[in-house]
């Protein structure tokens, strides 16, 4: 007895020493801004990529240069699509031209073996599902996906409040909806299970929708009244709209609010290691969500000020899509066989 006593404390003793040894090589690997900014200073520049609007690029840029005004930096502004695409065109080549890369579909390289992790340390700002558990990503900025109406075709108190709304008949053939909505669809059966999520597409199928591309059209439509409700509005968009004087609106109660996420990486491979982190820490740190915010993105820290008080994460349902589904093909399928679209 005393034996097998003996060995169970020392085998506890060695998982506590291992542990520790661990541990400490990890804080040893773990660089420190110090340390970063003495290797970005002989690399001189960070390649972004990115599919943000290239103002929002440039001046998120501006601020990072003029925190650490030694590293230069250089921005390729593309489509999320395209940028995923180049990116595997050239690991294919065997090259990485590219430091820090940010898109929506960014799952795809993860899965690759084309990103590193990274530890950034404002990624602990940031909720659980809004950055990658295994920290090769945070989200750059945050989309919701909401209801939108005409206020003047549509009086608050009848407004629909939830998704289930959108099937009362009243709505049927006045409901306008993005004809490329497929990863709302996806997310939504996600959250829901199939069984339900499939059952409500199917009964919104039957309400004469009015298909039309793009949501900034879309919510243009609405407000000339065209149709009095789109299903799916970006209401950083609508808010935008409002202080206009347009008469729309957007609903706050409905559950989930789905949200698209931007994520941002390191690549692999980066030819400049040193700034990419800087980079990456820089554009999800507080100072630059802030700067993201004047340029009307929603950030996920809750140290930031929504873009209005209607849009605090706190207040709304919020729930982060999954990215992995972007990386599925078959959701396009799915969403168009649904809604009977060729």
């Amino acid at each position: 007895m005393r034996d097998r006593a003996s060995m169970q404390v020392a085998r506890v003793t060695l998982l506590i020493i291992l542990s520790g040894c661990l541990l400490a090589a990890s804080q040893a690997a773990a660089q420190t801004e110090a340390e970063l900014i003495v290797g970005a200073k002989k690399e001189g520049k960070v390649v972004f990529w990115s599919s943000m609007r290239i103002d929002d690029s440039k001046a998120l840029a501006a601020g990072f240069e003029a925190r650490y005004p030694f590293i230069k930096v250089d921005i390729f502004r593309a489509g999320g699509e395209q940028i995923v695409n180049r990116a595997m065109a050239e690991h294919l080549a065997g090259k990485t031209t590219y430091d820090v890369v940010n898109a929506f579909a960014l799952k795809v390289l993860q899965n690759k073996g084309m990103l590193q992790p990274y530890a950034a340390p404002e990624a602990a700002h940031y909720p659980v599902g809004f950055r990658d558990p295994q920290n090769y990503w945070v989200s750059l900025y945050s989309g919701y996906n909401v209801i939108g109406y005409n206020t003047k075709l549509v009086p608050r108190a009848e407004a629909p409040r939830n998704w289930e709304d959108l099937l009362n008949p009243r709505w049927k053939g006045k409901l306008g909806i993005d004809d490329e909505e497929y990863f709302w669809h996806a997310g939504m059966l996600k959250y829901w299970g199939e069984e339900k999520g499939k059952k409500y597409m199917e009964a919104l199928s039957l309400q004469g929708l009015q298909f039309r591309n793009g949501h900034a059209l879309l919510a243009d439509l609405m407000s000339i009244g065209e149709f009095p409700v789109v299903v799916v509005v970006y209401p950083d968009q609508i808010e935008q709209m409002k202080a206009k004087g347009q008469t729309v609106e957007w609903i706050k109660t409905t559950d989930p609010i789905l949200v698209n996420l931007a994520p941002v990486g390191v690549a692999a491979r980066a030819p400049q290691p040193n700034a990419a982190k800087l980079l990456m820490n820089y554009s999800i740190s507080k100072e630059g969500q802030e700067i993201l915010q004047k340029a009307r993105r929603a950030s996920a820290r809750l140290d930031v000020s929504p873009l209005v008080p209607d849009m605090d994460p706190r207040k709304l349902k919020l729930v982060p899509l999954d990215p992995e589904i972007p990386t599925n093909s078959e959701h396009v399928k799915d969403f168009r066989r649904a809604f009977g679209l060729n």
